[in-house]
């Protein structure tokens, strides 16, 4: 026990007095007459300068009864307060037992105006109130200063009896859009804590409690609030710094603070809780006690709210739908999405997995109520979550966000528009940069549009960064309004530089006299109709002081109408070979340093129409990948015009001719034995890769248990439509127990190709895979689910040819449900958390410039049909079976095999049907979805950098339910916003 804390008082036996000095020796506390051992530790002294007086201290009786309650009468008031605290110095001192734990008290009386008597009174359990202290105390005459001394008492006292600790964030100090706060928060006398909230300004943000902290049980066992004591919310900063109120709701009912900090608004979340974790940080539901739910902090477009969360009822009839009510507006939602976080967290309680919900509310003008309401089995609507929105009487104009034209351009106000403060950021930036080089701007005009041509030349004069010369060739145009222009803006700016063709040649003739001007250390090509960004040559800039090694950057781009207005945005990945030869995906705006442009020879008129697309594969054959940057800005503005081949591609069908012409000199000069054919909507082209001379034996490795239908036509398929039959199958049976699956056994041993391996043990994915691998014969590995099936002839042929190139490790097919849905289409990392596939769309749907339906590179492929080459799986040493036996073993082995240096291929054109997880089922266990959640953070332990970054997606795009939907917000950090500029490199 603290000696230092047994400071004597004076008991009732004692006539009214001052304190004894502080000077007096310090001695343990006994009995007074009546039996009770009395102590404060505070106050310090009886003349106190404020209103109120905070008395805290301890009470025993000899008799061993526990002393429940302190009252104490001054100034004809009376104040009362339990006996709760818990005191296990005192238990030890004394030696008493845990039932005089709490013995401890505090409480805040009110002072008179000068002097008063104060008298304290105990009552043991059972008995009367009994005197134990009369003292004299002396309050201020005058309370000055009274609010804020009434404030530190206040805080004073939570932290004497209040505990409480942040898990996150980490720095309270960095800047960050959303603020994401979690900890525990306990009260020492075992109540429970009725809520906690975060305040800024006049604005409240509610947190959930009674988050599941077993650390905090087992650190306070004598708590039964302790297990139930986390707490988790977050916080969307206004702009600028402000001071962030922590606070907590007691059992009066009261709100107090408890700590505060000062916050700063960034660009994006500075810390991100684990996915598993981001379901706690939601606001809390309505006091339903039927009904468990969270409702994640809304996302706001305008007038429309787009809420998720999740809802089941633990008691009654169970939830089948929920919906949003505004005033008369009833919005239906999406009802039935997995959350393997609730059900884990709330041990499978029915209803739990299918809890997710999704709703786009429409907001009416003004103050409303917003209502969230469960339907249940019986019919029944019943609140579950209720709070308060408000949407301005008077829109800025514009009509609401129905269109995907209008939820970009508020996209664009929201995260592009460049603000005062922006625009001084960048200049002060563009000083401060350490190289300046010049960019030429080829820019071939032809019969041009004054308008048009204007606003192209005054697009590159705004820019921000002023190192750069603007190379005009006139291809000999019959027009004369844009000529003169051209010369007008030449006249003022020496920058401008202006050749006049004589004859016409075409746009690459016109294009290399236009490079013939040039004199910068880098090119870019513009229309003579586009626009580019203001910024656009700034972030250029800013991306050679990174990497001035640099030879090829490209940005994203967007189109314009007529009236300026912008739409169709492209989110492009970074460099994707693959991709590169389906589709022009590079486009604009493209910066080309100007001896790679020279050295490759320029610009070929035999290309017009695609002669950028065949200088870009000129030039991208002379450097390697990592001198290749993507720039994840919308830097330029390509005008949809009639008869434009931004406004239709049917618009200049012989720019595709071209196009595939390209691409199949390109690869022919590698000496491929390739050909090149247009495909996809008649825009896009196929390559077909040769396969090997000898076909190589492809061992298909088929794990299974049971589900002997579905077995059946994977293998049927293999056998009767495949164009391949070099080929062996391996089928690693999983412990199966139905007698149809034994007697299809049966019938397939006589099959030569077919092998069955009796596997043994728990389902484990990857030992089955390493297991099937250690009987293959085969070069090449075809990992197959046994709920699939081939759909189209040359699928495995197909698969094979991409395999076989020796820059290619892995290799991933198309799949779809049965019902014509699109599964899988490649991985995203990072969507959903960790990873997921590109799905959704149906298979008429182009998706998003194409991406489903192109041969292009990704991170990872699902292992539901990926093919390897043995040399390759091998030097990986298998699927990770010990940390990662279910899930995300195929996503693990495809990181390895990329960071070795193979890529990773998804073709479309090997295409199967799949009947996903129907032999293995779902996550709906407490067991696997804890298996799944330690399976996710070892695979964000091992690759979080690049799973935050998927190199084959776009920042810009989002992470959730669906892919390729615009971002709120973007995860692209603007180098003028950036705390440090980067140092260059060498």
């Amino acid at each position: 026990m603290n000696q230092t804390s047994l400071l004597a008082r004076p008991s009732a036996d004692v006539s009214p007095k001052l304190p004894a000095s502080r000077d007096e020796a310090i001695h343990p506390p006994a009995p007074d007459s009546r039996g009770f051992i009395f102590w404060l530790d505070e106050p310090q002294s009886w003349r106190t300068k404020s209103r109120w007086l905070r008395l805290s201290g301890w009470c025993l009786h000899v008799s061993g009864k526990r002393v429940t309650s302190i009252r104490v009468k001054i100034g004809g008031r009376q104040f009362t307060a339990a006996s709760e605290i818990s005191r296990p110095d005192v238990v030890d001192y004394f030696g008493r037992s845990q039932e005089d734990l709490r013995c401890g008290f505090s409480l805040d009386v009110r002072t008179p105006r000068g002097s008063g008597l104060l008298t304290i009174e105990a009552q043991p359990s059972g008995s009367p109130w009994t005197k134990v202290l009369v003292t004299t105390v002396r309050g201020p005459f005058f309370a000055t200063g009274e609010r804020r001394r009434r404030k530190e008492r206040d805080l004073a006292a939570t932290i004497q009896r209040y505990r409480w600790w942040y898990d996150r964030p980490a720095d309270w100090q960095k800047p960050t859009s959303v603020l994401y706060v979690s900890g525990w928060f306990i009260d020492t006398t075992g109540k429970p804590i009725r809520g906690i909230r975060a305040r800024i300004g006049r604005k409240f943000f509610r947190a959930n409690v009674g988050l599941r902290r077993d650390d905090l049980s087992a650190a306070y066992p004598e708590l039964r609030s302790s297990r139930h004591s986390g707490f988790a919310i977050a916080i969307p900063l206004p702009p600028r710094a402000s001071k962030i109120f922590l606070q907590y709701q007691g059992a009066d009912g009261s709100w107090r603070d408890f700590d505060s900090q000062r916050v700063e608004r960034g660009d994006r979340p500075a810390e991100v809780p684990p996915p598993g974790q981001m379901s706690f940080f939601t606001a809390p539901s309505a006091s339903n006690s039927r009904f468990s739910s969270w409702v994640h902090v809304p996302n706001v477009i305008e007038r429309r709210l787009r809420l998720a969360g999740w809802c089941f009822a633990h008691e009654g009839p169970p939830v089948e739908a929920v919906r949003a009510r505004t005033g008369r507006r009833i919005t239906r939602g999406e009802f039935g999405i997995v959350r393997r976080d609730v059900a884990l967290a709330h041990n499978n309680c029915a209803g739990s997995l299918h809890s997710g919900f999704l709703i786009r509310a429409s907001i009416p003008r003004g103050r409303r109520r917003l209502v969230l309401e469960a339907k249940s089995t019986d019919g029944g609507w019943e609140a579950f979550f209720e709070t308060t929105v408000r949407r301005p009487v008077f829109r800025r104009g514009g009509p609401p966000l129905s269109s995907e034209e209008e939820i970009y351009a508020h996209w664009i106000d929201r995260y592009e528009r460049l603000t005062r403060s922006d625009k001084r950021a960048i200049e002060k930036h563009v000083s401060a940069l350490s190289r300046r080089p010049r960019f030429s701007i080829l820019l071939p005009a032809y019969e041009s549009d004054a308008r048009w041509l204007k606003r192209s030349i005054e697009s590159v004069r705004q820019q921000f960064y002023s190192d750069w010369e603007l190379c005009i060739v006139d291809d000999a145009s019959t027009k004369q309004a844009g000529w003169k222009m051209v010369q007008r803006f030449a006249r003022t700016d020496g920058r401008i530089k202006t050749l006049r063709r004589e004859a016409r040649g075409g746009i690459a003739s016109a294009s290399n006299d236009a490079l013939s001007l040039a004199t910068g250390e880098f090119v870019a090509l513009l229309d003579h109709d586009d626009t580019i960004a203001r910024p656009a040559l700034y972030w250029a800039a800013v991306e050679l002081e990174r990497n001035s090694a640099l030879q090829l950057i490209y940005t994203d781009e967007d189109k314009i109408d007529e009236h300026d207005r912008r739409h169709s945005p492209y989110f492009k990945p970074e460099w994707n070979p693959d991709l590169f030869l389906a589709q022009n995906y590079v486009s604009h705006l493209t910066f080309l340093r100007t001896d790679l442009v020279r050295r490759v020879g320029g610009f070929r008129s035999s290309f017009d129409g695609s002669q950028d697309y065949d200088l870009f594969l000129r030039c991208t054959a002379q450097i390697d990948s990592d001198k290749i940057a993507r720039i994840p800005r919308v830097l330029y503005h390509w005008r949809a015009l009639p008869h434009s081949t931004a406004a239709s591609t049917s618009a200049k069908r012989y720019a595709h001719v071209a196009a595939v012409r390209a691409v199949q000199e390109h690869l022919d000069t590698q000496h491929s034995k390739v050909s090149v054919e247009p495909r996809e909507f008649g825009i896009y082209q196929r390559v077909r890769y040769p396969l090997p001379y000898e076909h190589p034996l492809v061992s298909i490795i088929i794990p299974s248990r049971d589900q002997s239908v579905l077995l059946e036509k994977c293998v049927a398929s293999i056998l009767q439509k495949s164009d391949y039959t070099n080929f062996e199958i391996i089928i690693l049976d999983n412990e199966s127990l139905e007698e149809q699956t034994r007697e299809l056994y049966r019938r397939l041993r006589p099959e030569r190709r077919i092998r069955i391996i009796e596997a043994a043990g728990e389902f484990n994915f990857s030992r089955l895979i390493n297991l099937g691998a250690s009987h293959a014969r085969g070069s090449i590995f075809l990992l197959l689910n046994n709920d699939v099936e081939i759909m189209n002839p040359d699928c495995l042929s197909e698969l094979v040819s991409q395999v076989s190139r020796p820059e290619v490790g892995v290799v991933g097919a198309r799949l779809w449900y049965p019902n014509g849905t699109l599964q899988h289409a490649g991985v995203i990392l990072g969507a959903g958390g960790v990873a997921s596939h590109i799905d959704s769309i149906r298979r008429d749907d182009p998706g998003y410039f194409a991406r489903q339906h192109l041969t292009q590179d990704f991170c990872a492929v699902t292992a539901a049909c990926l093919t390897v080459r043995r040399e390759v799986f091998e030097k990986l040493g298998g699927f990770d079976e010990s940390r990662l036996p279910v899930t995300f073993n195929d996503v693990d082995f495809c990181l390895r095999a990329r960071e070795l240096g193979w890529r990773i291929v998804y073709t479309p054109y090997a295409e199967l049907t799949h009947h996903e997880s129907v032999s293995r089922g779902i996550e709906n266990t407490t067991e696997k979805q804890r298996r799944f959640f330690s399976e996710s953070e070892f695979l964000l332990k091992r690759w979080g950098p690049l799973i935050q970054n998927d190199p084959a997606y776009n920042p810009n795009l989002s992470l959730g339910e669906k892919r390729f939907e615009l971002a709120f917000p973007p995860r692209v950090t603007s180098p003028w916003k950036k705390p440090a500029l980067d140092q260059p490199s060498p």
